[in-house]
């Protein structure tokens, strides 16, 4: 009797427990995104509008569903009309383990009346926050009508090309061009940049190399110039994005002036080597 007992006892427990595992569900409406559209609202603030996103983090009235890689298929569990906010996901320093939410694009707001088992495609129009956030501060540097790097040390400059084949958009892109006489590259930003702790701050960049080269800081703190590496960049045959995430540097040295250093050398074994650039941005909160 008593192991009778304990059977229906351990029957029960595990029905209980494959429901608290598998709760009682409602059906879901789906909604596909594909792709996304990064739009231009203010060109001479935020420059171009190339982007990398490759995530979306959604949320349903305000409560989140979480992160998506695209495509994506997003199950919503509604009833009747209700709204998505859709915010717009990259790769921190271009790694796929390292994905976020990017804080200079404004949220994509969508509303829909739900539909249980169909899908409803949405394509999320992203912009740059710039009128609705007058703390975030742009600096650009797409080659168009200056060049804001200079050579530090090496044996050439970044210059400016208009070369077909050699520009990623519009007139002009940057490049840097190594040979078996001219090895080495290294050149920094002129402007310099008071990066407040504690607040995001990225760099964006469009490149296209066939030698790799390294992103540098100069940070002028507490009387010293301090110089870090912040990322290593490989080859891309095509022309690639990148989000460098520089809110711990910032944070770290607080306070300090920080200018960009693109640095560069031919390695072993190679003749020729070049590196094409647009599309500079420094973007942070002040």
């Amino acid at each position: 009797m008593k192991l009778h007992l304990l059977l229906i006892a351990a029957s029960l427990f595990l029905f209980t427990t494959c429901n608290i595992i598998n709760p009682s569900e409602g059906i879901p409406t789906y909604i596909q995104i594909d792709s996304v559209q990064l739009k231009s609202t203010v060109p001479g603030t935020h420059g171009s509008v190339s982007h990398k996103i490759t995530d979306v983090w959604v949320y349903y009235n305000r409560e989140i569903l979480g992160g998506f890689q695209l495509p994506a298929r997003v199950p919503v569990l509604a009833n009747g009309k209700g709204q998505l906010q859709i915010l717009a996901g990259v790769w921190d320093n271009g790694l796929s383990g390292t994905r976020a939410r990017y804080p200079f694009i404004n949220v994509d707001t969508f509303t829909f009346n739900a539909n249980p088992t169909q899908t409803i495609t949405h394509i999320p129009q992203f912009t740059y926050r710039t009128a609705d956030t007058p703390s975030i501060k742009y600096f650009i540097e797409n080659f168009e009508q200056g060049n804001g790097f200079i050579k530090r040390s090496g044996d050439t400059a970044i210059v400016k090309t208009n070369i077909p084949g050699e520009v990623f958009e519009d007139d002009w892109s940057g490049k840097i061009e190594l040979f078996d006489t001219i090895t080495t590259s290294e050149n920094i930003s002129v402007q310099e940049y008071m990066l407040p702790p504690n607040k995001d701050c990225y760099m964006e960049l469009n490149y296209k190399s066939d030698i790799p080269f390294v992103v540098r800081l100069q940070i002028y703190h507490v009387g010293t110039f301090i110089y870090s590496d912040v990322i290593g960049l490989n080859a891309k045959d095509k022309w690639n994005k990148i989000y460098i995430n520089l809110t711990g540097f910032a944070t770290s040295f607080q306070y300090g002036k920080f200018k960009i250093i693109i640095k560069s050398s031919l390695p072993a074994g190679k003749t020729s080597g070049k590196i094409l650039l647009d599309n500079f941005k420094m973007i942070y909160f002040n």
